[in-house]
């Protein structure tokens, strides 16, 4: 029988109980910032630009327009994504970084660190959104 997924074994002394596989570093460039991370790329781009004080009452009410005018499947990947970038454990300094790579150009909530409110977010996206977002079942 094949390995998983047509995958090798990391080295001729493995055995498939003792295979492990090796945790991603965190993204570097700006480009690499995208790639990894192109759902929240675009959220952070395009709801918290410099221009969001002028569009939306705060933070809420542009995560409101995100839900609101984004596919639920689009806002799951985003889910999977914030989920993602947490797991990486980054400090506070390296998480205000990764949400400037990735078009967040306004500061979190003033009670919030960039990594609580990606989590706050992601909490409050999580819940059923069914009467939301087009093609949403209605």
């Amino acid at each position: 029988m094949g390995h998983p997924a047509g995958r090798p074994p990391t080295s001729s002394s493995s055995t498939a109980g003792s295979l492990s596989r090796a945790a991603p570093g965190h993204p570097v460039t700006h480009w690499e910032w995208h790639a990894r991370f192109p759902e929240l790329a675009q959220f952070l781009g395009g709801w918290f630009s410099q221009d969001m004080p002028d569009e939306f009452d705060d933070h809420d009410a542009a995560v409101d327009d995100y839900v609101t005018g984004t596919h639920p499947q689009l806002v799951a990947r985003l889910v999977g994504e914030v989920s993602e970038l947490l797991a990486l454990d980054l400090d506070e300094s390296d998480a205000a970084l990764a949400v400037a790579e990735l078009g967040m150009e306004v500061d979190p909530p003033a009670r919030y660190s960039p990594g609580a409110w990606l989590a706050l977010v992601a909490e409050r996206l999580q819940s059923p959104h069914a009467d939301r977002g087009p093609g949403a079942a209605r």
